[in-house]
C-alpha cells in the first residue's frame, strides 16, 4: 500500500505548492503513483482471478492492451 501513502503525500505536496513549477512537480509525482497504484491493483484483480477480458473492459480497450499496459508476462516460446 506504499503507493497509495504516495499519493497522499503527493496531494498535500500540490496543496502546499508556492509555485506553479512547484505544484507542476507535485501533480507529475501524483501521476506517477497514481500509475503504480492502477499496478498493484490490477496485479491484486489478477491474483483474484479476474480476467485480462475484464480489465480490459473497465479500460475501454482488449484484453491485450490491458496486458502490455499492466505488464502481463508472456508464455515461454512465444
Amino acid at each position: 500500500m506504499a503507493a497509495a501513502k504516495r499519493v497522499q503525500k503527493a496531494l498535500e505536496a500540490l496543496d502546499a505548492a508556492e509555485s506553479p513549477l512547484e505544484a507542476l512537480g507535485a501533480a507529475r509525482e501524483l501521476r506517477h503513483a497514481a500509475e503504480e497504484v492502477e499496478r498493484e491493483r490490477a496485479a491484486e484483480a489478477r491474483a483474484a482471478g479476474v480476467s485480462w477480458t475484464k480489465i480490459g473492459a473497465l479500460y475501454g480497450t482488449s484484453k491485450q492492451n490491458a496486458q502490455q499496459r499492466f505488464g502481463a508476462k508472456k508464455p515461454a516460446g512465444h
